[in-house]
C-alpha cells in the first residue's frame, strides 16, 4: 500500500514537472554566455504594447544605459501608473534582484501641443547611463501652422516662460527649463510664432544646443525674416545660454560636433559654407570652402572634414587643416577613435584605415563598405573607442561568401568586422558556405525621433569591440527554422557574434549565436546592448517566458540572467482531482500486533429471472430435476 502510493505521488509530480518544462522556452539552454530571457517590459500594458523608434508620430526613444541593468522605451499607451494620455508615454525599466521594475516618467501635463503625424514624442535623447533626458514641451496650436501658443502650461518648480517652445533637462524627479524667463525678459517675444530647435548634444547632455531665429541672449540678431536662426549653447554647468553663432549657421552635425564639456563646437554655413570652429568665444576658419563635417575627437581637438571628395583632418593645437588623400576620390567617412588618432573611409580604391600618418587597405573595390554606413554621425558602421575595430555592411563578396539571396537573385547586405589583428570578417554569412542566404543581415543607424532629431546610435558594437549585435533574415544556426513556408524567406532574429575569448567562444574564428527564438513565427528585432553587451535588448511579439501573454514587448538577454517562473497552475480531471490519502505511518510494535482479523467473507450465487437454487444449481421454477442416467440412457437411443 504504502509503496503503491509514493509511486502515485512520483508519477503525479513527474507530471507537473513536465507541464512546467512546457511553459519553459526550449531555447533557453542555448543561449551563449550563459544568459538568460528577462521580460524588461510589465505583462500589464493597458492593452498596448512597445513601440519601436521611428513609429510614434515618426519617433519615439529605446535607450539602454550604458551600465546596464536600465533602459528607456516608448509607447502610445498609458501603463504603469500613468496619468493622461499624451502622443506618446515614456518608460524607465529598472532590473531588481527578482525581476524588471516600470516607472512610468510622463509628464502629464504635456498631453497636447504635438504634430501627431511627425514631430515624434516629448522626450527627445537620454544620457548615456539614462539618468538625465531632454524633453520638448510641444508645439504652437496643437499642430495648426501658426496663430497661438504652446497650450502645455510651464513646468512647476521651473523659470520656463509661459506659451513659449522649450525644452526641459530632467534629471532625476526635477526638471529645469533651458530657457527660462529670466533669459527673454523684455525680448518682446511672441508666444504665437516663436519656435526653438534641438541641434545637438553631447553624450551626457552636459551641452545642449539650440537654434532659434529670436533673440534670446546678448549679442544675438533676429534672423526670422529670412528664416535664419541663431545657435545657442547651454551648458549644465551653469545653467544659462550663450550665443554660439549669429543668423547663417547651424551646428555641422547632430551628435560628434560638440565636445564633451561644450568649450568646442563645430559649425558651418547653411548653404553648404566653410567648417568653422568655435572656442573660448573665438571663431576659427576650418576649412577653406565649402566642408561636410563628419565627426570629432571627444575633447573636440581633432576633426575630420571632407571637401571635394578629400579627406580633411583638422587639429586645434596648430588651427591647420591637413589632406589626408591627395588624390581624393573619397565617397564617405565611416567614423574614427575617440581620441581622433585613426579614422576610416571609403574612397575609390576601398575602404581604407588612417592611423598616424599611415593608410591601410581592409577591403579593396569601391563598393567595399555600403553607403548605408556613412556618415559617422548617423550611418551603420561602429568603430571601438580606441580604433581598433570596425563594423561595417556591405554587398560586395569581400570574403569569397556567395550572398546572392536565395529567393530574391540579388545580393544580400552582410556585416563585416575588422579587427585589431587586421583581419576581416564576415559575421553574418552563413557558417554553411554552400548555404545561399533568406535574407539581409542589418545594423541599425542613429534612432530619428520625428523628423528633425537623429542623434543616438544603438550599441551593436561592445566597447571592446569584441561583440556583435545585429538583426539577420538568415537562418545562422539549426535552431533558426521561423523561415516563410512559401517563399523561403527568413524571418528576422536576433544574432550575437563573439571573439574567441569573450564570454563563452572558444572557436578562433569567433561564435556565432541566436538570442531571440528563432522556432517562433514572429521573430524579434536588435534593439540596444549595455557598453560591455552583457545586457542585449531586442523587441518581439514572441512569449518567451510564462508570464508573457503576447503583444510587442521588450527582452533582455542577459548574461547571467532570467528570473524563476511561477509554478503555473495545474487543471485536475476526474479522478486527479481527489486529494491523495495521507502516507500510512512507519511499522511498530502496535501496527504489527495480531488481532482477530477480517471476518470471513460470504460468497453467494444468484440465479437469473425464472430460475430458483436447489442443492447448489439454478433450476427453472416448476420444473423437476431428472436423473442423471435417464438423460445419459437418451443420448444413447435410437432402439
Amino acid at each position: 500500500m504504502r509503496t503503491s502510493q509514493r509511486r502515485r505521488r512520483l508519477l503525479v509530480g513527474g507530471a507537473c514537472a513536465l507541464l512546467i518544462l512546457a511553459f519553459a522556452s526550449p531555447a533557453l539552454a542555448a543561449l551563449p554566455d550563459s544568459r538568460g530571457w528577462e521580460m524588461v517590459s510589465p505583462v500589464e500594458k493597458n492593452g498596448g504594447r512597445v513601440d519601436p523608434p521611428e513609429v510614434i508620430a515618426k519617433g519615439g526613444v529605446l535607450q539602454a544605459a550604458a551600465q546596464g541593468g536600465a533602459v528607456t522605451y516608448s509607447s502610445a499607451s498609458s501603463f504603469a501608473g500613468g496619468v493622461g494620455a499624451p502622443v506618446a508615454s515614456q518608460y524607465l525599466g529598472s532590473r531588481t534582484s527578482s525581476g524588471w521594475l516600470t516607472q512610468n516618467i510622463t509628464t502629464p501635463v504635456f498631453s497636447a501641443s504635438f504634430h501627431l503625424t511627425d514631430q515624434g514624442v516629448p522626450y527627445r535623447i537620454f544620457s548615456q547611463g539614462l539618468s538625465r533626458a531632454l524633453m520638448l514641451n510641444g508645439d504652437r496650436c496643437r499642430g495648426e501652422a501658426s496663430g497661438c501658443p504652446v497650450a502645455n502650461p510651464p513646468l512647476p518648480g521651473t523659470d520656463a516662460p509661459g506659451g513659449l517652445q522649450d525644452y526641459y533637462l530632467r534629471e532625476g524627479g526635477s526638471f529645469e527649463a533651458l530657457i527660462s524667463s529670466s533669459d527673454i525678459a523684455g525680448r518682446g517675444l511672441d508666444p504665437s510664432t516663436f519656435e526653438v530647435r534641438l541641434e545637438g548634444t553631447t553624450p551626457d547632455l552636459d551641452a545642449v544646443v539650440l537654434g532659434s531665429c529670436s533673440v534670446l541672449t546678448a549679442g544675438a540678431i533676429d534672423g526670422c525674416a529670412t528664416n535664419a536662426p541663431n545657435l545657442y549653447l547651454w551648458r549644465r554647468s551653469t545653467g544659462a545660454l550663450t550665443l554660439l553663432a549669429t543668423p547663417g549657421s547651424r551646428l555641422a552635425a547632430q551628435s560628434g560636433a560638440i565636445a564633451e564639456e561644450g568649450d568646442r563646437a563645430y559649425i558651418t554655413g547653411i548653404e553648404d559654407g566653410p567648417l568653422q570652429l568655435r572656442e573660448g568665444g573665438i571663431t576659427y576658419p576650418a576649412s577653406a570652402g565649402a566642408a561636410s563635417f563628419q565627426t570629432a575627437s571627444a575633447d573636440g581637438s581633432t576633426a575630420y572634414y571632407l571637401e571635394a571628395e578629400h579627406l580633411y583632418r583638422y587639429a586645434t593645437a596648430t588651427h591647420t587643416p591637413t589632406d589626408l588623400t591627395p588624390s581624393g576620390g573619397v565617397k564617405g567617412v565611416l567614423g574614427a577613435s575617440t581620441d581622433g588618432s585613426v579614422v576610416y573611409f571609403q574612397d575609390t580604391a576601398g575602404l581604407q584605415r588612417w592611423k598616424e600618418g599611415t593608410p591601410t587597405t581592409i577591403a579593396p573595390g569601391e563598393t567595399a563598405a555600403d553607403p548605408s554606413s556613412w556618415p559617422p554621425a548617423s550611418g551603420a558602421s561602429r568603430v571601438s573607442p580606441d580604433g581598433s575595430e570596425l563594423l561595417f555592411t556591405s554587398k560586395a563578396k569581400l570574403t569569397g561568401y556567395d550572398n546572392t539571396d536565395k529567393a530574391t537573385g540579388l545580393p544580400d547586405t552582410e556585416l563585416f568586422l575588422h579587427d585589431a589583428a587586421a583581419t576581416l570578417k564576415c559575421i553574418s554569412c552563413n557558417p554553411v558556405a554552400s548555404k545561399k542566404p533568406k535574407g539581409p543581415s542589418i545594423i541599425p543607424g542613429a534612432w530619428a525621433n520625428g523628423v528633425s532629431f537623429a542623434a543616438y546610435k544603438p550599441r551593436a558594437l561592445s566597447s571592446n569591440g569584441k561583440r556583435v549585435f545585429f538583426t539577420s533574415q538568415d537562418a545562422l544556426v539549426t535552431s533558426d527554422s521561423n523561415s516563410q513556408p512559401v517563399s523561403g524567406t527568413g524571418v528576422p532574429d536576433v544574432y550575437q557574434w563573439e571573439a574567441q575569448g569573450e564570454g563563452s567562444c572558444k572557436v578562433a574564428n569567433g561564435c556565432i549565436s541566436i538570442l531571440s527564438n528563432g522556432a517562433l513565427p514572429q521573430g524579434a528585432t536588435f534593439a540596444d546592448a549595455s557598453a560591455t553587451g552583457a545586457d542585449a535588448y531586442f523587441l518581439t511579439e514572441a512569449s518567451l517566458v510564462g508570464s508573457d501573454p503576447g503583444s510587442m514587448d521588450l527582452y533582455d538577454a542577459k548574461v547571467g540572467g532570467g528570473f524563476a517562473e511561477p509554478q503555473p497552475q495545474i487543471p485536475c480531471e476526474g479522478d486527479a482531482c481527489q486529494i491523495l490519502p495521507a502516507v500510512p505511518p512507519d511499522p511498530s510494535l502496535a501496527t504489527l500486533a495480531k488481532g482477530a482479523g477480517n471476518p470471513a467473507v460470504s460468497y453467494r450465487k444468484y440465479c437469473r429471472r425464472g430460475y430458483v437454487m436447489r442443492k447448489g444449481v439454478c433450476v427453472k421454477k416448476g420444473a423437476h430435476r431428472k436423473p442423471h442416467h435417464k438423460k445419459a440412457k437418451k443420448k444413447g437411443g435410437g432402439r
